[in-house]
């Protein structure tokens, strides 16, 4: 389940990531009010929805302000709106499961919250806090309530994820090992062919150049020996030896060649990179020099990355099992 994105709200909070002004959130244009779920007989507005997400994208912004590149604040907002709905519905259930229990969260827990919130986002500077709340939209009274319902959800979180996880077994760390192994392995070099294509060539036109490379490349997916067809139309020094260029490490060619070759797998053919006056085809024929870690060097990760799965899948499980036994109903768009 994805809600419609809260395009407005993505647009001014970038605004107020990149200006100096007292812009806030709070600006957004009143839209449609339509119902987008109901829980146990209460509604989920749009506007509550947008409100939700403004909130988030408040908090972070404040934390993260001058940190982040415009880039980086967009994706994390897009995040959040694609994400709005079902986090809106899940933090109703939990709350109120929380309630149930006879849940009460104490004005020094979210004092301490705060406090953490300050040392960590603004280096303990209250003032700075301050201000930042302020150029927010935010009052204090909002950012506790916040922080009140952000303890409570992680309490029963940590509850329903933590306690009842099975212990890691030996053939389920050898399978996570096996998986993972890849990516901590040292990247050693490529063994590296190529193919050079000059764009300019006495008495050849640009458009025949390019006509000649959409040649190579369509005899290569035609099953073409790459090394043949380096001798023959290849125009560099390593033609002579099919465009055998050697073992490859990352400061042996231009970066953006280096970058494409170490991004092939063994057997893959690129696509012309563009280099200037040539158009490059590479080839990777396999790596040497690569070292790959002990299963006993990887042991405390793989350990920590299953024991993370198996809470997620508690979670999970027991945020089905509140959805079920809710009653919720979703309204699509």
């Amino acid at each position: 389940m994805t809600n419609r994105p809260v395009s407005t709200l993505l647009t001014l909070a970038l605004l107020t990531l990149v200006s100096s002004g007292t812009s806030n959130l709070t600006a957004a244009p009143t839209v449609l009010n339509g119902i987008k779920a109901v829980v146990n007989g209460e509604p989920i507005t749009q506007t509550m929805v947008e409100q939700a997400v403004q909130t988030q994208v408040q908090v972070w912004l404040m934390g993260n302000k001058g940190q982040v590149t415009r880039a980086q604040a967009e994706r994390e907002i897009r995040k959040m709106e694609e994400r709005a709905l079902d986090e809106l519905i899940d933090t109703k259930l939990i709350l109120s499961e929380f309630e149930k229990l006879g849940g009460v969260i104490k004005p020094q827990f979210i004092d301490a919250a705060i406090d953490d919130f300050v040392q960590t986002r603004f280096g303990g500077d209250r003032d700075k806090f301050a201000k930042g709340l302020a150029s927010s939209g935010m009052t204090i009274s909002q950012f506790r309530d916040v922080q009140r319902d952000q303890i409570a959800i992680n309490a029963l979180r940590g509850q329903q994820a933590g306690d009842t996880v099975v212990p890691n077994t030996p053939w389920e760390k050898k399978r996570v090992y096996n998986e993972i192994k890849g990516d901590y392995a040292s990247e050693g070099k490529v063994k590296l062919r190529i193919i050079s294509i000059p764009k300019q060539v006495p008495g050849k036109t640009l458009a025949q150049q390019e006509s000649l490379l959409n040649q190579v490349r369509t005899e290569l997916r035609n099953g073409a020996d790459f090394g043949a067809l380096a001798k023959k139309y290849s125009d560099d020094s390593f033609s002579s030896k099919g465009g055998y260029v050697g073992a490859v490490g990352r400061n042996t060619l231009a970066s953006g060649i280096t970058q494409v070759a170490f991004s092939l797998s063994s057997g893959q053919v690129s696509s012309p990179v563009d280099d200037g006056p040539f158009w490059r085809i590479l080839k990777s024929e396999g790596r040497i020099g690569q070292s790959v870690p002990s299963y006993e060097k990887l042991e405390e990760e793989i350990d920590r990355r299953l024991t993370i799965e198996k809470r997620q899948k508690n979670l999970e499980t027991w945020l089905k099992k509140l959805r079920r036994d809710a009653n919720v109903r979703i309204y699509a768009d």
